[in-house]
């Protein structure tokens, strides 16, 4: 098949162009564990730089910029091999801001990370889309998380599509069964009445046949 960005194939773009159109971030980055979180986050500013070029102050000031946006500038003078799994996630995110790109791809962001590092990454990337009208692309396993921050998603089954559309339309108990071959419940989620996925245990699947899209209410709300 073939990529298209604003109708162009994207085989036809050389490699400097398309670095600046799209960043990526992969599911685990191998960072230079001597070099510091600036440095690493400079790095993005390549794309932009000719033969022979140093950076400029403009391109430390976008540097900075993307720091202070993804709240890394603690990071910016401490070396790589000191900082969390989820510092450095946050420091690659900040690194693929500074390439200035219009589209950012991430491969399980949330891959190896505690649950309040799943937030806060999440919540940083929802950010970007919204304040920084960015358009993004993530990979991830967890239906919960995407039902709560994507706005639409693309349900793979063999490498083909199974399903797509709202997360209200793709995260249902029939998509799942047929494509994990998993049995699950289905709810509104409380608080926004996204879909919430519940697994169910083998041994608690005699009173749950086939697997329910269950409803339930909640005092005050």
């Amino acid at each position: 098949g073939s990529v298209f960005i604003d109708g162009r194939d994207a085989a036809s773009i050389g490699r400097s162009e398309l670095a600046r159109l799209i960043a990526v971030v992969p599911q685990l980055a191998i960072l230079p564990e001597a070099f510091t979180g600036f440095e690493i986050v400079l790095m993005g500013r390549t794309p932009h730089l000719g033969l022979l070029r140093y950076e400029s102050r403009s391109d430390f000031d976008i540097a900075w910029q993307a720091m202070d946006i993804t709240k890394t500038q603690p990071f910016a003078e401490r070396r790589v091999g000191e900082l969390s799994s989820g510092e450095r996630q946050r420091l690659t995110i900040a690194r693929a801001l500074t390439q200035g790109p219009r589209l950012i791809l991430l491969d399980e962001p949330t891959a190896h990370l505690d649950i309040n590092y799943q937030i806060e990454m999440l919540d940083l990337v929802k950010y970007l889309c919204k304040k920084q009208n960015l358009a993004t692309v993530a990979a991830l396993h967890d239906l919960n998380l995407a039902a709560q921050y994507c706005d639409r998603l693309i349900m793979l089954n063999g490498g083909r599509i199974h399903a797509e559309g709202s997360p209200k339309e793709v995260i249902t108990t029939q998509h799942i069964k047929a494509v994990y071959g998993a049995e699950v419940c289905v709810y509104p989620h409380p608080f926004n009445a996204l879909p919430a996925t519940l697994i169910i245990p083998r041994d608690g699947r005699e009173s749950v046949s086939g697997g329910l899209d269950m409803g339930f209410i909640v005092p005050g709300y």
